[in-house]
């Protein structure tokens, strides 16, 4: 998804397309992980979204859109150039969704 026309601009269309192309196995493996565990996904789906999102490549509408969930004005002029900091925002949204759509209720 290196193609630049289609990067996605926001974190719902980054989300979206990820959980389009996981596995069934991936997403119970996410669903399952509780949110202070996410950091173990970091160089691995972390490391994909940075790359098939553009993250290191341009993509300034994502980090802008990543750096904009941040309260602060430092920490959003900080995400701006960080895209490691973007996935991780990512791969917590991605959390969520699945939270939200996968979640069985007890």
């Amino acid at each position: 998804m290196t193609d630049i026309s289609i990067w996605p601009k926001t974190i719902n269309e980054a989300v979206e397309l990820m959980i389009d192309t996981m596995s069934e196995i991936d997403k119970k493996e996410i669903l399952n992980t509780k949110k202070e565990e996410l950091y173990r996904f970091n160089y691995s789906l972390g490391m994909l979204i940075s790359g098939w999102f553009g993250l290191y490549n341009g993509n300034k509408t994502l980090l802008e859109a990543c750096a904009n969930t941040r309260n602060s004005e430092i920490e959003r002029l900080l995400f701006l150039n960080d895209p490691e900091e973007a996935s991780s925002i990512i791969l917590e949204a991605i959390w969520k969704h699945l939270q939200t759509e996968m979640r069985v209720p007890a």
